[in-house]
């Protein structure tokens, strides 16, 4: 109740620009999708631009259009959400000797990908990789290196502030 009751007074103002520290912290879920669901409405439909400081990344991800991420005091990086979104995406990440035939054969197959390099691909689609191993070494293309790479907000972050071997 004290959460809401904070917001409450904060927009007795009517203002344009509303900062909030932890509004979610100690809720129970049904208080949390309501806080959210708040949030969301006096953005959209009172266009009040909401600043949240939060530790809950993941919550923070169903509302944030821009990040900034914090370490020590400091930012250290800022981001809208479509990069960050981009970033922690779901991908398969492969080097290959032949990057030009890989790209071939992603076209062909109308597989969505993105070069990283001249021997680093990612893919952004469900694949059986014997399969694609073996369809790339009758184009004289081999997988040198594959990974899975799936993100999470708080893995995003424990990796830019150089933790990310403790997650």
């Amino acid at each position: 109740m004290r959460q809401r009751l904070g917001i409450a007074v904060a927009l007795v103002g009517e203002p344009d620009f509303l900062i909030l520290d932890e509004p979610i912290n100690g809720l129970d879920p049904e208080g949390i999708i309501e806080i959210r669901e708040l949030i969301l409405k006096l953005n959209k439909e009172k266009g009040i631009t909401v600043l949240i400081s939060s530790h809950y990344l993941d919550e923070l991800a169903k509302i944030a259009t821009d990040y900034g991420f914090m370490n020590s005091g400091k930012i250290i990086k800022e981001i809208k959400s479509k990069e960050l979104e981009k970033n922690c995406k779901k991908r398969i990440e492969i080097t290959v000797s032949n990057e030009k035939e890989c790209v071939k054969f992603l076209e062909e197959n109308n597989m969505q990908y993105e070069v990283i390099s001249d021997k680093k691909i990612y893919i952004y689609e469900k694949i059986n990789i014997s399969k694609l191993a073996l369809e790339l070494s009758k184009r004289d293309c081999i997988i040198n290196e594959f990974h899975e790479i799936e993100e999470s907000l708080e893995s995003y972050y424990m990796n830019l502030i150089g933790g990310g071997e403790n997650v």
